[in-house]
């Protein structure tokens, strides 16, 4: 028997206190297998590892407050984010542009969740309800009835945003598509069917949500298609547009995937302990084999399968912005020869920000990288198939994360952790690797003259931007680098969205420094909010430690005050040294509980202003 709609409530307003009619320690097997053990022998179980690993994870992901608006079908994902032990209140909300959105204090939760109803949306296509697509349609009329379900989806995202704010990030659940093959298997389904309608309308709804700062498309159809269709879709037992749930025990694994897909993208917002650095090994890593040990190397019987799979991953990572490295134990030079008769231009050498191939442990050449890098060891991915090299590394480098064992599980780690991921992909996570590359040629231009001559020779510029609301086009890679900066960061906080716009509405600015160098463009490189008199929080990357940026950030700042005292917040976290380092050679002095700036600091004569927009 399916379930009638979810099991309809009689008031058809207010709020689902989670806590009324369902116990905590009601749960399903599976929700062991999703909350502690992802690696048990059970397909709900091995999906979590596939899609929803866990592995980078320091202690158990967190329990979330989120509201949930939509209608009845959207109880059955309530039910299963309680009995994972979340708080869910379900507010009841028709999927029609005219229908208000409830009032509530979206602030109180972690995220607003939106369950849109495929089959209400399709009652504003005149013609059949709920049947529309079976009426055989012009081109025009698919266009038409297309345009009018993606202008009230748009009229609802707009009103949903404007209810919620900056209070909470909400995520907007893609509509579940149809099996393809319905119109007959061989027609054209792939045209004017609601197979393409629905993931047309998926499209649509992911490019609008692209365009807002506090709202997200939470993909769910891999999870559908991995669980199965005639699992956890209705399709196959009523009609298509009803696009619910079967109610089984099996069918329910869906909500309980996509509620971990929730608290994944959190995570993701939140950057917890992000890793920004893989590591990786070559034989039996990123090869099978052990090549200095082959007579003949035969390039495809060494990548063909799991490796193929894993070097696809990450350069994925890097796309991201994720930085790449190498340690291996073998001889350099024929490692090297070795590695371009293997990948050949699939994976190049200069794909990875530092190479370490010698005899030294690995966790010394670790610790070189780092260094290369400022990376904290938090930060740092480590994967090799031999575990006594983990165990060298992680005894010597604790914070350090691994992977070993089963290698075609690596891919799925680092493509669906959250610790992988980043919301927002910026101008500057293209050129990531060729940035750290740089800095290295800079430390090597360094050791080779004084000082001054270094700096000098370097053709450092700068240019400065005021960021004043949160639709500048700087204003994504900014509050990126607030949120993700550890070791120059004066205070260590995080903002959310309602932080910026609350800071920015009261006449805070953003004080943005891009800089290049005649070896690249390093793009946007530090931060500083401020507010009057005031430099609430400063920031710099690791990338250009000790250039003078800080210098001619603080410099801009004094000017905008017009040379009056500055006061600056500053919390130990830690792992800002470097800011303490940067205030006690500045002369900040304390007074009380903040630190004072009373002299001018100079902007850095190596340092032109200008550079190009």
């Amino acid at each position: 028997m399916l379930r009638n709609l979810f099991s309809k409530r009689k008031d058809n307003i207010g709020v689902q206190d989670s806590s009324r009619d369902l116990s905590l320690a009601e749960s399903f097997d599976v929700i062991g297998a999703l909350e502690s053990d992802p690696v048990k022998e059970s397909k709900e179980a091995q999906g979590q590892v596939h899609l929803l690993p866990d592995e980078l994870y320091r202690g158990p992901a967190s329990k979330l407050s989120v509201a949930v608006l939509g209608t009845c079908l959207a109880e059955g994902f309530v039910n299963a984010a309680v009995k994972g032990g979340h708080k869910a209140d379900h507010y009841l909300m028709q999927s029609r542009a005219e229908d208000s959105v409830p009032q509530a204090d979206w602030s109180q939760y972690d995220a607003v969740v939106v369950h849109l109803t495929l089959r209400q949306l399709s009652w504003s296509v005149s013609g059949r309800p709920d049947l529309f697509h079976t009426s055989h349609m012009t081109d025009g009329e698919y266009a038409s009835a297309l345009a009018v379900i993606k202008a009230q989806i748009q009229r609802m995202i707009g009103n949903i945003n404007a209810a919620v704010g900056s209070a909470a990030p909400v995520f907007y659940f893609s509509f579940i598509e149809p099996p393809a093959a319905y119109q007959g298997v061989l027609l054209n389904n792939r045209r004017k069917s609601l197979h393409h309608f629905v993931r047309t309308l998926n499209d649509d709804l992911a490019t609008m949500l692209e365009e807002l700062p506090n709202a997200h498309y939470i993909e769910v159809n891999d999870l559908v298609r991995y669980h199965g269709d005639s699992v956890v879709s209705d399709a196959y037992q009523v009609h298509f547009t009803h696009a619910g749930v079967p109610d089984s025990r099996e069918a329910d694994q869906i909500y309980y995937s996509i509620m971990k897909r929730v608290v994944h993208a959190m995570s993701i917002l939140r950057a917890e302990a992000p890793i920004k650095l893989i590591v990786t090994d070559l034989d039996n890593t990123l090869w099978t084999g052990i090549l200095a040990e082959m007579d003949e190397i035969v390039p495809h019987e060494h990548y063909e399968g799991w490796p193929l799979g894993y070097a696809e991953a990450l350069l994925e990572f890097k796309r991201r912005g994720g930085l790449l490295a190498i340690s291996s134990k073998n001889d350099h030079e024929p490692t090297i020869d070795r590695f371009g008769k293997v990948w050949g231009t699939r994976l190049k050498i200069e794909d990875f920000c530092s190479v370490k191939i010698n005899w030294e442990p690995k966790s010394k050449a670790i610790q070189e990288i780092m260094q290369e890098t400022n990376l904290l060891p938090g930060n740092i991915l480590f994967i090799d198939d031999n575990p006594r090299e983990i165990e060298e590394v992680t005894r010597a480098l604790p914070g350090v994360r691994a992977l070993t064992g089963e290698p075609r599980m690596w891919r799925n780690v680092i493509l669906y952790s959250p610790h992988t991921q980043v919301a927002r992909i910026s101008a500057e996570s293209a050129t990531r690797t060729e940035m750290i590359q740089a800095k290295q040629q800079r430390d090597e231009l360094a050791e080779q003259m004084d000082r001054d001559s270094y700096l000098r020779s370097l053709e450092l510029t700068v240019r400065f931007d005021e960021i004043g609301s949160i639709d500048h086009a700087k204003f994504a890679r900014a509050s990126e680098l607030i949120n993700k900066t550890n070791q120059f960061n004066t205070t260590g906080r995080r903002w959310s969205q309602a932080d910026f716009e609350t800071h920015l509405s009261q006449g805070g600015e953003l004080i943005a420094a891009s800089v290049a160098d005649k070896f690249s463009d390093n793009g946007l490189v530090a931060v500083a909010a401020v507010k009057g008199r005031e430099l609430i929080q400063m920031v710099m990357s690791c990338r250009v430690f000790g250039l003078g940026v800080e210098n001619a950030l603080v410099h801009k700042v004094q000017l905008m005050t017009s040379g009056e005292p500055l006061s600056v917040l500053f919390v130990s976290t830690g792992k800002n040294k470097a800011c303490e380092a940067f205030l006690s050679h500045a002369s900040f002095e304390t007074d009380g509980d903040s630190v004072m700036l009373k002299r001018f600091i100079e902007h850095p004569a190596w340092i032109r202003e200008g550079l190009p927009k």
